[in-house]
């Protein structure tokens, strides 16, 4: 906001300035013979300092329209999330989409690919469980094999390189009624907890035939 109102008073400057330099009136001739021709002089160059008067107003009218115009939609609440949701109880958020033509033309994640894959895991409450990006090992399956849990499966389909995407997984999708639980330490994930991974897509690559 304190780079707008600069910029207004340097506007406001601005005016300022070209009205001190505006030519004045003419001085009016002694010679009778020059009086009406002086008195025209003086009402012509009247109204070209009226004229630039009005243009500068305009002009700085404009530009402060301009700048509440900017300061408003900086201020503005930022658009909401779209939330996909799908009938098996699974939603996710697109959160880096890529777009344009060469975009469209890359392969899109389908049953049988192979991924590698980047993910934070989270229990509903903000707890992370499990985190590739720390440990620094992507995970590489095949779509469709049951190498993970269901819903990091289904939540990657459509997914292109590159791309990441925050799923919320229902606990019939995640692990279910048995969680993740260790011996004598408790569980990483309590029985029938929802789930949310945050997933980037490395890379994807069709099943060899």
């Amino acid at each position: 906001m304190a780079r707008y109102f600069a910029l207004v008073v340097l506007i406001g400057q601005l005016a300022a300035s070209v009205s001190a330099f505006a030519p004045t009136a003419a001085p009016l001739l002694r010679s009778t013979r020059h009086a009406s021709a002086c008195t025209g002089l003086r009402m012509q160059s009247g109204a070209h300092d009226v004229s630039r008067r009005n243009l500068m107003q305009g002009v700085a009218g404009a530009a402060i329209a301009g700048i509440a115009q900017g300061a408003s939609a900086a201020t503005a609440a930022p658009p909401k999330e779209k939330v996909v949701k799908l009938e098996n109880g699974l939603a996710y958020v697109d959160k880096g989409k890529r777009e344009g033509m060469l975009a469209g033309l890359e392969q899109a994640v389908g049953g049988g690919d192979f991924v590698i894959v980047d993910y934070i895991a989270y229990l509903r409450d903000g707890t992370i469980f499990d985190n590739t990006k720390k440990r620094g090992k992507p995970v590489t399956f095949q779509v469709g094999k049951n190498q993970v849990i269901p819903g990091l499966e289904i939540g990657l389909v459509g997914m292109k390189a590159g791309e990441s995407r925050r799923l919320y997984v229902p606990s019939a999708l995640g692990y279910k009624e048995r969680g993740v639980c260790l011996e004598g330490k408790g569980c990483l994930v309590p029985p029938d907890t929802d789930l949310v991974y945050d997933v980037t897509l490395i890379r994807v690559a069709p099943a060899p035939i």
